[in-house]
């Protein structure tokens, strides 16, 4: 089967697991599946199991686990930072493609470009498991909405106790001999990107400041090379996937 369901860690308890709400059905309506039909499903916290249904009601699915998969984590784990934009369908197709690639952490921050935006944490939740379960992901990715730079370089240091914290910005003023590194560093891997009307001069500062080294996205002999956030996002995680 082609077809991927979330089971909250809750939700499973020594063999047996229960798909409720959205999950039951999709599993029971869309899909018919009937008590003695297997199907895959997932924690989002690196477990992959093989159901057996056994049991159907309106709004539960029960099953019991034939056989589990553990998929440890990356040793190159990859952030990104974006700063939010105008139009939330932008951002909104930036995070799901975000997630195909591998993402294991998405910061939407308030830059100093940036218009006041207020996000609906939990509609961009459902877009991370829509798109992890599409994609067939076992590790789903975490979203953090920030309030600016220096939130999201605390935070990725409480995240990255015991590995190396590995941080990069990709801005245009960046030099064109300076490129984003060639792979992934074990450890912690954040990338900064700026909004609609890039970096501010005092972001661009505390770059600087924090000695967080930048870099140019484009290529000396392409005419134009200036890409938009979103654009610029997909291009970073693309190269390392």
């Amino acid at each position: 089967m082609n077809v991927q369901f979330y089971v909250h860690p809750s939700q499973i308890e020594s063999n047996t697991v229960r798909l409720q709400g959205a999950e039951c059905i999709h599993a029971t309506r869309v899909l018919r599946l009937r008590e003695g039909d297997h199907c895959v499903a997932t924690d989002g916290c690196g477990h992959r199991y093989e159901l057996k249904l056994v049991s159907l009601t309106k709004k539960e699915a029960q099953a019991v686990i034939v056989h589990s998969e553990i998929f440890p984590k990356s040793p190159a784990l990859r952030g990104v930072a974006m700063g939010s934009l105008h139009k939330k369908d932008r951002i909104e197709w930036a995070l799901e493609k975000a997630v195909e690639l591998g993402v294991d952490y998405f910061y939407i921050y308030q830059a100093d470009h940036s218009e006041r935006a207020r996000w609906k944490k939990s509609r961009l939740d459902q877009i991370i498991l829509s798109a992890s379960k599409q994609s067939k992901r076992t590790w789903f990715p975490e979203l953090i909405l920030a309030d600016n730079l220096e939130y999201i370089k605390q935070d990725a240091h409480q995240r990255s106790q015991g590995i190396d914290l590995n941080l990069w910005a990709a801005h245009e003023s960046a030099s064109l001999h300076t490129k984003p590194p060639e792979k992934l560093k074990e450890g912690y891997n954040l990338f900064f990107v700026g909004p609609e009307g890039g970096f501010s001069a005092n972001e661009l500062s505390w770059f600087e400041h924090e000695n967080i080294p930048r870099f140019f996205l484009g290529d000396q002999f392409t005419d134009g090379g200036i890409l938009r956030a979103e654009t610029a996002l997909i291009t970073i995680l693309a190269k390392y996937f």
